[in-house]
């Protein structure tokens, strides 16, 4: 029986590399894609790589690809800066990153998919909350969010479903370490009390992937933070 296939974009990162490795272990056979050359072969996958925000490249990667079952859309610029200082080419640096990257890609794909074909895309709780510095990175994911449910409404006719998973603080090697002020904030006002772990994106993912009626979401990964009304 032929597995299916599932491109992640973004594969460099904790997110990515968890997408990976999850969507190796249910029976996918993964394309791992970042900006740059991935140089890290301990992911026994195939790589492509190249600036998809530049539509030319998104077509290229989407040739090289092939036809796709899957589309995980997870490549972003996490960088941050007071919106006072953030110039015109930081903004569309970011815009280019974190969101044409996603559209590019995606409509590269489109007329391959399949009914039954399904795309991922990796926002932020940060797409429907301000945060301080953060201001081109959340409204690239905001952006990314609207075209989601464009997506899923114009797409759902010929049985394409496109959904998004919206992560809070995603631990990492050394963050409680790099950012003290930050992890209290997130440990005292997330109702699980904790970060979440790249491994839960990644099962989010999955499931937004095998849900069959389920598009056109955008699935909140925070430990509840979302709901609550963080009065702690």
């Amino acid at each position: 029986m032929t597995r299916p296939v599932a491109l992640v974009t973004g594969a460099r990162g904790g997110i990515g590399r968890a997408l990976v490795e999850r969507l190796t272990a249910s029976g996918y056979d993964v394309v791992a894609h970042s900006r740059s050359a991935l140089d890290d072969q301990t992911l026994a996958v195939r790589h492509l790589d190249g600036d998809l925000a530049d539509p030319a490249v998104a077509r290229a990667v989407a040739s090289q690809a092939g036809a796709v079952d899957l589309l995980v859309n997870n490549a972003a610029d996490q960088s941050v800066a007071p919106l006072d200082d953030l110039s015109a080419a930081d903004w569309s640096a970011m815009l280019g990153a974190t969101f044409l990257s996603a559209v590019n890609l995606a409509s590269a794909l489109r007329p391959t998919f399949a009914a039954g074909s399904c795309v991922v895309n990796v926002s932020s709780i940060e797409a429907q909350s301000g945060f301080p510095r953060h201001g081109h990175y959340a409204a690239a994911k905001a952006a990314l969010e609207s075209f989601t449910r464009t997506a899923a409404l114009e797409w759902a006719p010929d049985g394409v479903r496109v959904n998004a998973v919206a992560p809070g603080l995603v631990d990492r090697p050394g963050l409680a370490q790099d950012w003290p002020e930050g992890w209290e904030w997130w440990i005292r006002t997330c109702p699980l009390g904790r970060a979440i772990q790249s491994a839960e994106v990644a099962d989010a993912v999955v499931y937004l992937a095998t849900a069959s009626a389920v598009s056109g979401v955008v699935l909140p990964v925070d430990g509840g933070w979302s709901a609550s009304a963080r009065l702690a």
